[in-house]
């Protein structure tokens, strides 16, 4: 009688922790993430963007969904859009990822500070100068 007790505890604890932990994956956030992810993955950047902006609102310490958006804007050339998700991946990642994501922040920083100068011929401000001189 106590082991069928036992385990009829095991089985529900087991149940709960179970149904707990893909909760998470039902969320809205995750929904958006994973529809996101996906079209990113078949290399439709322009697509997958609004759903990955869409996880980022849905749930703002989503450090994966910063991390595709901000791929999504290097694979489109996009470097200035791509910092500030990047930024934020950084900070929500774990230790064990940053130094990935730190070197792509680096290229995205890099990228857009080079588009902001003509490399081929004669060197300009940036745009937003342009009138004050």
């Amino acid at each position: 009688m106590k082991n069928k007790f036992f385990m009829l505890f095991v089985v529900l604890t087991l149940a709960w922790t179970s149904a707990c932990a893909s909760l998470g994956r039902l969320s809205p956030a995750y929904t958006s993430f994973d529809h996101g992810r996906t079209l990113f993955n078949q290399g439709r950047f322009d697509e997958a963007i609004p759903y990955l902006e869409d996880a980022t609102r849905d749930d703002p310490e989503f450090a994966q969904a910063y991390l595709y958006l901000g791929r999504a804007y290097i694979s489109q050339s996009r470097w200035r859009a791509a910092i500030q998700p990047l930024r934020a991946a950084f900070r929500l990642s774990p230790r064990e990822s940053q130094q990935e994501i730190m070197n792509l922040l680096l290229d995205a920083m890099f990228a857009a500070a080079l588009n902001d100068f003509d490399l081929g011929g004669q060197r300009r401000p940036p745009a937003r100068f342009n009138s004050t001189l």
